[in-house]
């Protein structure tokens, strides 16, 4: 059976298919280049960030709009309606589980330690909170880009909280969390029961309080996943029916591990390439059927 790679961006122009039926399923193929696949030869998909359709410049924005619409509804629900595909990750799974007050109380639910975390548009609460906990922490709660004229990403920010903006507080709900201390970062990569555990030493202080501000500063160590962290993984990843997750924990001075989000259609490509962990080939194994997630 041919493996089909591709991206979805490029339909139309390199990308085509074509379904009936629909039965008890769609009958059809899908073509990339001069690569067919039956769609009755489908039995996985990796789901890794598909970018927009890419549709001819002269299409004005509304018909842009009409036909991106019509191919999500078409060429994108057809793929998602194939039976017993195997999907890493099923995209209405990533969806219900990008939500970060999710993720917390799942953590939690399933035996991870969560800091304590406050979510409000109130700078009176947030102050009262602050008064709790030793240093206060703001952490976006969805996708940390804002596109302007430049594209910056929001990192984790001490806060003050005589610095409080009130008036920008109860524009929209912000997230605020208690800083727990830490010897290091882990990046834990999970495929299926694979796990992937990877400190992240930061040698400078915008690293140590967020570690995506400053890659260059990082050093990365394999690590060793505790027998409980693993139960918990596992039984985070069912609750959400997941296949793949990229956990962000800190490990405490005392060895403690924190859990502070998962990102279940995370990257993991830089992980590998500096210690050389098998990551993509726990990847194929899993949608080539060599392990089961089961």
């Amino acid at each position: 059976m041919p493996n089909l790679r591709c991206d979805f961006a490029d339909f139309p122009e390199r990308l085509s298919f074509a379904a009936t039926g629909p039965g008890t399923s769609w009958a059809g193929r899908l073509v990339y280049d001069d690569c067919e696949v039956s769609l009755a030869e489908v039995t996985a998909v990796y789901y890794r960030r598909p970018t927009g359709f890419r549709f001819p410049d002269h299409l004005t924005g509304e018909v842009r709009r009409f036909a991106a619409r019509e191919a999500r509804h078409g060429l994108g629900a057809l793929v998602l309606s194939l039976p017993g595909v195997l999907w890493v990750n099923h995209p209405s799974k990533v969806a219900d589980a990008e939500f970060k007050v999710t993720q917390l109380r799942i953590a939690a639910e399933v035996g991870m330690r969560v800091p304590r975390t406050l979510v409000t548009n109130r700078a009176t609460d947030v102050r009262a909170f602050a008064r709790t906990v030793s240093r206060l922490v703001y952490k976006p709660l969805s996708s940390p880009v804002i596109k302007g004229d430049t594209t910056r990403l929001i990192y984790a920010t001490v806060v003050d909280p005589a610095d409080l903006d009130d008036d920008a507080i109860a524009l929209t709900a912000h997230q605020f969390q208690e800083w727990v201390p830490k010897r290091y970062d882990v990046r834990l990569t999970a495929v299926g029961h694979r796990l992937f555990a990877v400190a992240i030493h930061a040698a400078s202080e915008a690293a140590y309080l967020d570690w995506r501000s400053d890659y260059d500063a990082h050093t990365y160590e394999p690590v060793d996943v505790p027998s409980h962290i693993a139960e918990a993984v596992a039984a985070y990843l069912r609750r959400f029916d997941l296949v793949f997750g990229a956990f962000d924990f800190v490990v405490t001075p005392e060895g403690e591990w924190w859990f502070l989000e998962c990102n279940p259609n995370g990257q993991w490509g830089w992980i590998a390439a500096h210690t050389g962990l098998p990551i993509a080939s726990a990847v194929a194994d899993v949608l080539t059927g060599r392990t089961t997630c089961d």
